[in-house]
């Protein structure tokens, strides 16, 4: 079997779920809904269980044991959960250079930070479902499938854009959608799963992408938010492309992800950090 075909194979069905996905909302049932407080997406759901068939017919060898899922690096976690608070750091000083990010505050900061430390925990558990579940498909499983060991970049630009094609597929229902924002909504998506893939690599663990995803969660509208959000954020912006989901954080993500590989790869030429 190809290298290139397992892509293809795996974009035909992605389309084939969103399709579905699609005649059940005109149809008017839903494919997201919730139990207890556990928010469950069918989309993933449907297309891991896709996966996992795949991997047996093809003989891919995925298996949980392989993405790290019973290994926890307490030191690579709480960097990767904290990272987004770096690259929110570096936009909103971009932002308040060019005049286009400003400081605002927020009522009682002190139980506001109470209140957003304490959302973490919170945030992991309830987010098993939904983010951890897309983890395990796209980044654990899609990524090995369609890789191999001496590339990264291109194998992870499909995996992310597969994902961000999963996950941004409401955004085309959206009022007042026009192609720039589809673009750069998509574009965003996409940096963000090419960080998770480097995240990956370079820890052999789901767990640090996992973190980095929920990461963002907690600090994108508690750091920055634009003036037609009603979310309480201690910056805000009047320009989109430095906003929580714009243009510039996509372009750092990218940077952040280069970064994190060329690391994973002078480690692996060198026997000493190995």
């Amino acid at each position: 079997m190809g290298r290139s075909n397992p892509f293809f194979l795996l974009l035909v069905w992605v389309l084939f779920v969103l399709l579905c996905s699609e005649a059940l909302v005109r149809l008017g049932l839903k494919t997201q809904f919730y139990i207890w407080e556990f928010n469950i997406d069918l989309r993933p759901v449907v297309f891991g269980v896709i996966c996992y068939f795949f991997s047996r017919k093809f003989q891919v060898g995925f298996n949980l044991t392989k993405i790290g899922i019973r290994s926890w690096d307490w030191a690579t976690n709480l960097l990767a959960f904290f990272s987004p608070v770096g690259l929110f750091a570096l936009l909103i000083v971009a932002g308040i250079l060019f005049k286009a990010t400003s400081y605002q505050g927020v009522e009682n900061s002190g139980t506001f930070l109470l209140a957003t430390f304490f959302d973490i925990p919170a945030t992991f558990f309830f987010s098993i479902t939904t983010v951890l579940l897309e983890e395990i498909v796209f980044r654990g499983f899609v990524f090995k499938a369609i890789s191999k060991r001496e590339s990264f970049v291109l194998p992870a630009l499909l995996t992310s854009g597969l994902w961000a094609l999963m996950s941004f597929s409401n955004g085309f229902q959206i009022q007042n959608s026009n192609f720039r924002s589809i673009f750069i909504g998509f574009l965003n998506l996409t940096s963000i799963g090419f960080v998770c893939s480097a995240l990956l690599l370079f820890s052999k663990s789901i767990w640090s992408s996992y973190s980095f995803r929920l990461g963002l969660l907690v600090f994108s509208t508690a750091l920055l938010c634009g003036k037609q959000d009603e979310t309480n954020s201690f910056f805000i912006t009047n320009l989109a492309s430095f906003s929580n989901s714009g243009i510039l954080l996509s372009l750092l993500n990218f940077i952040f992800a280069s970064f994190i590989f060329k690391i994973h790869k002078k480690r692996q030429k060198s026997p000493i950090l190995q």
